[in-house]
């Protein structure tokens, strides 16, 4: 949860989020209804212009724990989720549920804070910060039951939806973010991106749009097509992909390219409040991201051969396919929504 105000309304601020955070009422049937239905039909309008992204954590969801949680939370698991609660009708299940939740959720003994202000403002954020958590519930006992153990797993998905053109993606895990090959793996994907697939999958197949992208962070390197008119073939075209970085003489130009176009990424403006995010959510201090950025200045042509043998020709990956009923996906697993 976050939230932003002027010095001037920060107790203001904190008083709202408390009463948010406390006081929210859960029992009123018909305005959770209404949110429950507004939810539902926004994720699932959404799938057909962000199809690309709920493909790729689809795919990805079966080789992290973390995003099996993403997909829970975010991805095609949460709009089937949403769309089963609306169709259900029992929301005096789910307003125990909601209650439960906030017990769980909110609890000192867990909650962790990041504030950005002015230098004038630190003293004041600090005791309406202090304020609010004096209401904060002791830690409860445990209500939360641990689930089965994560096991990655690949394997072949498919989720069928009313719509012209489909929604293609591969994940494979790789290297965690301090791990030397992880900048390798991300100048390998804009080159990828740029040098191979855009070709293929924009101008050859005819799709909207598609290529390779690594998430440092979760250690997974994905190949997407967006708004395809063959996701089947583009999943070959991620196979052709890998081969193309074998046989293709990496040219001084294309590297330098492919790193300015990642440089470009990581210097990106950033607001005051989002600067020290990297550091608060993820760990990722100063240091580090310094490190991996020397570590691009370093990458040749034959690191990219070298990680792309390694990590990505042969190994086992999952595909995720979203798109008309149509499509002949005999031996994929269906995902309903």
């Amino acid at each position: 949860m976050g939230t932003h105000s002027l010095d001037s309304n920060i107790e203001r601020m904190y008083a709202l989020l408390e009463e948010l955070i406390l006081q929210t009422d859960f029992t009123n049937e018909s305005r959770l209804q209404a949110l429950v239905a507004s939810m539902a039909t926004n994720m699932y309008n959404d799938v057909a212009g962000s199809g690309h992204a709920y493909a790729r954590r689809l795919a990805a969801s079966t080789l992290t724990p973390e995003m099996r949680a993403v997909e829970a939370l975010d991805g095609l698991a949460q709009v089937r989720f949403l769309g089963d609660m609306r169709r259900s009708g029992d929301l005096q299940h789910v307003a125990k549920q909601l209650e439960n939740v906030r017990r769980v959720v909110f609890d000192r003994s867990t909650l962790r804070t990041a504030v950005t202000a002015n230098a004038s403002g630190v003293d004041a954020n600090q005791r309406a910060l202090e304020q609010m958590l004096k209401a904060y519930p002791s830690p409860a006992d445990s209500m939360v039951e641990d689930g089965p153990r994560f096991e990655a797993q690949t394997g072949q998905y498919f989720c069928p939806l009313p719509v012209a053109t489909g929604y293609a993606a591969q994940a494979t895990r790789c290297v965690p973010f301090v791990h030397p090959d992880s900048v390798k793996l991300q100048i390998l994907a804009k080159l990828m991106t740029s040098g191979f697939l855009h070709r293929e999958i924009r101008e050859r197949n005819g799709a909207y749009g598609g290529g390779a992208s690594y998430s440092a962070i979760q250690g997974i390197f994905s190949f997407y097509s967006y708004r395809d008119p063959v996701p089947c073939d583009t999943l070959a075209t991620f196979t052709k992909a890998v081969e193309w970085i074998d046989s293709h003489d990496v040219l001084e130009r294309e590297l330098r390219e492919a790193k300015l176009s990642v440089f470009g990424d990581l210097d990106a403006p950033l607001s005051a409040a989002d600067e020290g995010m990297a550091g608060f959510m993820s760990g990722v201090s100063d240091d580090m991201r310094q490190e991996r950025r020397d570590g691009f200045f370093a990458v040749e042509a034959k690191d990219l051969k070298d990680v792309a043998e390694r990590y990505l020709a042969g190994a086992k990956h999952t595909n995720a396919v979203i798109g008309p009923e149509s499509l002949d996906m005999s031996g994929w697993t269906r995902v309903q929504v």
